[in-house]
């Protein structure tokens, strides 16, 4: 499971000066995001096929401090006019977590969303050229398998986006198998070639 943090501005659906909405965005399609070490774009359509049935709202992917269920119609997910991902939570002000949540939105404190994903293990992603980071140096995300959660979140690694310490690892070993892959290849190539030509001279 993934994770990536986004910078947002909330919108906050109100009623009697009481938020009974709090909306955010918990991906954006189409755009690339460079992540320190790699750049990635989920691409538009990535959301089609997902599982979206049972997502919770959490603050900071924290399963202790619930802020709404899609199962329990507490919460919402869903795609967009633009085909980002879209959600919101209704507050419940006997809770002290929702209290304190809607407070930290509203004083700006509180500016990230995350979601938490897999992707498809068939086609669900590829890595193409970078300009930046040569080969492999950056992966589109074209399939999204399943989301888990949506969450407000206050911390985030990269001005943009996060990749967790686990994430980057088997994302590194994931290009790393690649290169290795596609080096093998040319080596098979070149050896081919050298023998080809070594055959037609003699």
């Amino acid at each position: 499971m993934e994770k990536r943090i986004l910078n947002i501005n909330w919108q906050l659906r109100s009623e009697d000066d009481t938020v009974k909405e709090v909306v955010g965005i918990g991906a954006v399609v189409d755009q690339k995001t460079d992540l320190g070490w790699f750049e990635e774009t989920i691409m538009r359509g990535a959301f089609d096929e997902a599982d979206m049935s049972d997502v919770v709202a959490l603050f900071n992917h924290d399963p202790n401090q619930i802020l709404g269920r899609t199962s329990a119609k507490t919460a919402k997910v869903f795609i967009n006019d633009n085909g980002d991902l879209e959600y919101s939570f209704t507050p419940d002000y006997e809770n002290p977590t929702h209290v304190s949540v809607v407070r930290s939105i509203q004083r700006g404190d509180v500016t990230q969303s995350s979601f938490a994903f897999t992707i498809k293990e068939d086609g669900g992603s590829a890595w193409v050229s970078s300009e930046k980071y040569g080969n492999y140096g950056h992966r589109e995300v074209r399939k999204i398998n399943k989301v888990y959660d949506v969450s407000p979140v206050t911390y985030p690694a990269y001005k943009n986006t996060t990749v967790s310490a686990r994430d980057k690892e088997s994302l590194e070993a994931e290009r790393r198998a690649l290169t290795t892959e596609q080096d093998s290849g040319e080596e098979f190539r070149a050896e081919y070639t050298k023998k080809f030509y070594e055959t037609i001279i003699k």
